[in-house]
């Protein structure tokens, strides 16, 4: 039996699951989705009685009723090259579709997160909604295109507020490609306000920080680990900034109920993983901003050495231990 990764070539996090199936004696076929054009090749045989097929490359085979589970971690589109940019489009577009279609059709092997289980937890505003339904605290919100509704907002918070995407963290500007950061609106902001009513933006009653949690739930397990990124003026609104030679990373012990919340909140949305986002403010409070079903994570047991590859590799591995 093998455990099927599903990432792309560049994908450390994998490697460190990867190093650790292989110390528990288990298969690893590692299917990186960008050379599935150039170096992958796959058949499928479905009839009446039969349904299975093969991954292959040029020194592996894996056969689909070998697969024992499936960590989904980063792939990528196909790798596919054409001067006619219509057939690249439609080759794209097909193998994509080939791979999604397989993935739920391996609805019967162990998957650390089911592809639709992801995309639901995706959606940021059923997080907001739902968290505070499983014990968390979340900060005042609000989503809107409207300029007025900004300008209440920040009268609301005394002008205590921060400005966020929805999704796409980078645009492209002239060729080059931009993070976008979660920042305070200051009033200089607020003059030019009127630009937002383009795209529903994320506006949020901005929460004083002692020190900010990534709890890391893997099936029954939290890890968590505090971030002090109030000790860094790059890190002061966003710790995805990085400062890591001034931003202190450790274990942080969170209170039972929190932790509860954290399972339960992940086991909701139908997850084996999820990277969760806290805030613990200077009164002792958590407040929860997020959770990202298919988070990075490598950086924490690196800083940390919490065992977060091997919760995962051993649940890869033992599927029934996340009965």
């Amino acid at each position: 039996m093998s455990v099927l990764v599903v990432t792309n070539k560049e994908d450390m996090t994998s490697d460190l699951v990867i190093k650790k199936l292989y110390s528990l004696g288990v298969e690893v076929f590692r299917l990186n989705t960008e050379d599935f054009c150039s170096s992958v090749s796959t058949v499928l045989r479905v009839s009446n009685s039969t349904f299975n097929g093969e991954f292959r490359t040029q020194s592996r085979v894996l056969d689909f009723s070998t697969i024992l589970s499936v960590y989904y971690r980063r792939p990528l589109p196909v790798g596919f090259v054409h001067e006619d940019p219509g057939i690249r489009e439609f080759v794209v577009s097909e193998v994509s579709t080939y791979l999604h279609w397989l993935w739920y059709a391996l609805s019967d092997v162990y998957w650390m997160s089911p592809l639709l289980a992801i995309r639901k937890a995706d959606s940021k505003i059923s997080q907001l909604r739902m968290a505070p339904m499983f014990g968390f605290t979340i900060p005042d919100t609000i989503i809107t295109n409207s300029p007025e509704d900004v300008r209440r907002f920040y009268e609301k918070h005394s002008g205590n507020i921060v400005n966020k995407v929805l999704a796409k963290g980078f645009v492209n500007i002239e060729g080059k490609s931009r993070a976008i950061y979660t920042n305070p609106v200051t009033s200089q902001m607020l003059e030019s306000v009127d630009s937002c009513g383009a795209v529903p933006c994320v506006f949020q009653q901005n929460i004083a920080k002692k020190l900010e949690i990534r709890a890391t739930v893997v099936g029954k397990e939290v890890f968590a680990a505090e971030i002090h990124s109030q000790t860094s003026q790059r890190t002061k609104h966003d710790w995805r900034r990085y400062d890591l030679e001034n931003t202190l990373h450790r274990p942080h012990e969170l209170p039972d109920e929190i932790k509860k919340a954290c399972v339960d909140l992940t086991k909701y949305y139908g997850l084996e993983f999820g990277a969760i986002d806290l805030v613990l403010t200077p009164e002792g409070n958590y407040v929860f901003l997020e959770i990202n079903p298919n988070g990075q994570w490598a950086w924490i047991e690196v800083l940390t050495r919490l065992p977060i590859s091997d919760a995962i590799a051993n649940l890869l591995a033992n599927p029934s231990q996340s009965k």
